[in-house]
């Protein structure tokens, strides 16, 4: 009789560490997933502060002492890396072959709103 309690007990046992086991087990998966829920929530509303801007062109009369460079300085805002990238598009847009402009051209600028246009 007491060696059948004593196997009992055992058993009992086994089962109850197994249910301990299980239950750690599923703690630790539900407090992973919402770690990375957490952090997906987080990055998706720090996305949301930042304003959508589009990008425009526009036909800009070049004045008297402008140069591409003023030009780049003017319009570029923070899209592009540095202004040689800037006056580079312009340059293209435009089929200029260096950098020379004058007084009483027409340019075609890219640039950036927030506007939806």
């Amino acid at each position: 009789m007491s060696e059948r309690r004593i196997r009992n007990n055992k058993i009992r046992r086994r089962r109850e560490r197994r249910k301990n086991i299980l239950l750690f087990v599923m703690t630790v998966c539900f407090a992973i997933s919402l770690f990375f829920s957490a952090g997906s929530i987080l990055s998706n509303a720090k996305d949301h502060e930042k304003p959508v801007e589009y990008k425009y062109y526009a036909s800009i009369p070049v004045e008297s002492g402008d140069t591409l460079w003023s030009i780049a300085a003017d319009h570029m805002g923070t899209h592009y890396a540095s202004p040689q990238e800037y006056i580079k598009e312009v340059k293209q847009m435009n089929s200029l072959r260096n950098e020379d402009i004058q007084e009483g051209m027409y340019l075609i600028v890219p640039y950036y709103t927030t506007e939806f246009r």
